[in-house]
């Protein structure tokens, strides 16, 4: 069992929550070096500059985290003598650009850190863990941050009008923690901490079955709603619980290694969002696993949605399965299973899922 674990916490709602900043910052100092995207800081920095103006927070300097999060480029930051001073960091945007300014904060020896998610596709704004990659975009290595950040301002009015693909491609990731957890944690020892992630991985699955279609619909319309919003929270911050819970390589399984194997296709990878993929890799999981009632319960939902069902949707075809099942097996996230996962077994389960009307 872990003898410390740190749990993100977060202020929810619309640009109101930034008015709420001084609360959590006001202990570590009064200067901030801001780190984000593009898109990201156009859609944050107004109300941003605001509320670090009414809180007596200086803004040393206003960072482009580049585009992908690389160990070199993450160095070059903390190099930066603005960042270097900065009381404490703010990062704006995606999970690239978290997770970059995650590892300038290790650089930095735990330099406190505050999280703003301008796009709701995964966790990062609330997580330990850091998706390394290359400057050519091929997954590098995972990292860990020693806590998550210190707070994660939610602001769902800047949300609502993020393009609509990235909702629907970060639920299609969220699903899969639930399923990967438990296939992960199958027949091993159950400490505290596992327990916990795993009774609540179920709040990463359940709510996008019954609200997540809806919710879909709302953020293409750009309107605000309760099914809007829980899905949201069921993106950014349960899914964060559930993986700061449960130990490393517990945290993904089969979904994950389909989806870094359809990635190997450069047209996959360039077209195609990490959850989408991802979402993809679940239907190979459920056929492995055997757990055919839950294909049977998700495959209307994938339809309804536009999740990927076939290998054409991904940009990819049966000549291309050899390449996905072989990165599939090299990965560290089928280490963990209760059995041993074959190429064999992907292979089958992908052809069978091709095979379905």
């Amino acid at each position: 069992m872990r003898s410390t674990h740190c749990l993100p916490s977060y202020s929810f709602g619309g640009h109101e929550v930034f008015s709420l900043i001084s609360q959590f910052t006001k202990r570590y100092g009064a200067t901030v070096a801001v780190i984000g995207g593009e898109k990201a800081l156009a859609a944050a920095l107004p109300h941003l500059e605001s509320a670090f103006k009414a809180a007596g927070i200086k803004i040393l300097d206003v960072i482009l985290f580049g585009g992908e999060c690389t160990f070199q480029r993450s160095k070059e930051i903390s190099e930066m003598p603005s960042v270097k001073a900065a009381d404490f960091l703010f990062a704006v945007g995606g999970g690239k650009a978290i997770d970059t300014v995650k590892l300038v904060a290790i650089e930095l020896d735990d330099k406190p850190f505050f999280t703003v998610p301008t796009i709701a596709a995964t966790c990062a704004a609330t997580s330990e863990a850091v998706a390394v990659y290359t400057a050519d975009h091929n997954f590098d290595d995972v990292a860990f941050v020693n806590h998550p950040p210190v707070h994660c301002f939610i602001d769902a009015d800047i949300l609502v009008n993020a393009p609509s693909r990235y909702l629907w491609a970060g639920m299609g990731d969220t699903i899969a923690k639930h399923y990967e957890t438990l296939m992960s944690a199958r027949n091993r020892e159950q400490v505290y901490n596992t327990q916990l992630g795993l009774t609540l991985s179920s709040m990463c699955s359940e709510p996008i079955l019954e609200h997540g279609l809806q919710a879909y619909k709302d953020n293409e319309a750009h309107r605000r709603s309760e099914d809007f919003d829980m899905m949201v929270m069921t993106v950014i911050f349960t899914t964060g619980i559930v993986s700061g819970c449960m130990p490393g390589d517990y945290n993904s399984n089969i979904a994950h290694a389909i989806c870094y194997g359809c990635a190997t296709n450069e047209k996959t990878e360039k077209h195609h969002l990490h959850g989408e993929m991802v979402a993809y890799g679940l239907l190979i999981l459920f056929a492995v696993d055997k757990q055919l009632d839950e294909l049977k319960r998700w495959l209307p939902v994938y339809k309804a949605i536009g999740w990927p069902t076939k290998l054409s949707q991904l940009d990819l075809d049966e000549s291309h399965i050899p390449q996905v099942v072989e990165k599939a097996v090299s990965v560290r996230d089928i280490v963990i299973s209760p059995y041993e996962i074959t190429r064999d077994m992907l292979k089958d389960a992908i052809e069978y899922i091709e095979s379905l009307s």
